[in-house]
């Protein structure tokens, strides 16, 4: 089997296809603040209305939000994989002979309760004097949970398309979205045992699998997936994940900002502070995720790093779990550059391919080079008189 380097390891693994020489100019990715997330499910209606409502769908939350550390949808998705894994190895080493994946097909009872765990906290009430947390000196509550939102990663080495016999699952050259293409599916659900985060799903209706689409239809029009549009919370960044430091002006507009596209930045710079969920795994999923700072980093350190000894990815930190504390860090007290980024999440529809922070505003570019934002760090407020907005007498 061919071997591949996988930046988020720092080393190389096994993976049944070759890589194209040169990384695409464009992929997708996404940022998620999950210390944003209210878990209102928004972005779960509006993913499930625009594309599983059909016969065979009613199971498919291609888009899905689970609360840390209980639920899961499927249930204990994660740890039952990560059980089968031995220490630093990927689902690719440790398939078994005949396969190229390690996995397993969730049964229908699994998939029943995709709203298990919710609201349910780790630890128990403190009784007596109230306990406070100082995050500074390590010290957090026994009582903890967030929210986490879950999508299909378009990972840059897709288990699903690993494991189809059929060749009917493909990245598309022009983003790097990974499609199903259904009329070469035979339904051997190979792909639904194959990827860790378990979004290909079979539909019994037509005997044949499905997979999240990335909103690719809104992606050529340069608009961003629905998830990311309908969020209240504004929670969610999409964008260019390859754009780097070196590119040049989108569109060919000189007047556009060059380099980094902001999803770039906060996923691969230096002042890295989104993280891959699961990424010993080794797919490399593409969805980057804002730790929580109000967790315990040696849960997160599980979930959000390759959890191994040895460290040999270029994260900050000695260990993974000072990797952990400084991106806690980073979120809790945001740099300069890094809080102009955020005002950009929520701020439009447009995808966003380059962007400036400048003191204290903030400019996005999209792909053709039109400016699609303008906006200060803070709106001036306007107090109205109450008795002119008012319906007492």
């Amino acid at each position: 089997m061919p071997e591949t380097y996988n930046p988020q390891l720092g080393r190389e693994h096994s993976y049944p296809y070759e890589h194209q020489a040169e990384e695409r100019d464009w992929h997708w990715g996404m940022i998620i603040n999950i210390n944003r997330c209210i878990n209102c499910n928004t972005c779960s209606f509006a993913c499930k209305s625009t594309w599983t409502s059909g016969e065979g769908e009613e199971y498919m939350w291609w888009m899905n939000v689970e609360t840390e550390p209980y639920g899961g949808y499927p249930m204990g998705w994660d740890m039952r994989l990560l059980d089968d894994l031995g220490k630093d190895e990927t689902i690719f080493e440790a398939a078994e002979e005949g396969e190229r994946v390690k996995g397993y097909v969730a049964q229908k009872e699994e998939w029943e309760y995709p709203a298990l765990g919710d609201d349910q906290v780790h630890g128990e009430y403190p009784t007596g004097d109230v306990v406070e947390s100082d995050l500074e000196n390590d010290e957090y509550h026994d009582m903890w949970q967030f929210y986490l939102p879950r999508l299909c990663n378009h990972c840059k080495n897709p288990a699903c398309l690993a494991a189809c016999p059929r060749k009917a699952i493909y990245k598309r050259e022009e983003d790097g979205i990974v499609l199903l293409d259904q009329e070469r599916c035979r339904g051997y659900r190979k792909c639904v045992k194959s990827c860790p985060y378990h979004k290909p799903m079979y539909n019994p209706e037509t005997g044949v699998s499905e997979k999240p689409v990335g909103c690719f239809p809104r992606i050529e029009e340069g608009n961003v997936p629905r998830c990311v549009s309908s969020c209240i919370g504004k929670t969610r960044l999409h964008g260019n994940i390859n754009r780097g430091p070196d590119a040049g002006h989108p569109g060919g507009n000189a007047s556009a900002a060059a380099g980094r596209s902001p999803v770039n930045y906060l996923a691969k710079s230096d002042e890295k502070i989104a993280l891959p969920l699961y990424p010993q795994f080794g797919t490399r999923p593409q969805v980057f995720y804002m730790p929580p700072y109000h967790v315990p980093p040696e849960f997160l350190t599980q979930m959000f790093t390759p959890n191994t000894d040895e460290k040999r990815n270029d994260w900050p930190g000695d260990t993974f779990e000072e990797s952990i504390k400084i991106v806690q860090d980073r979120v809790r007290n945001p740099s300069h550059h890094t809080l102009g980024i955020l005002q950009l999440f929520g701020a439009t529809t447009r995808l966003i391919e380059t962007y400036t922070v400048k003191e204290h505003r903030v400019k996005g570019w999209d792909r053709k080079g039109n400016k699609v934002v303008d906006m200060p760090f803070e709106e001036e407020m306007e107090v109205r008189e109450g008795e002119m907005w008012t319906n007492q007498p």
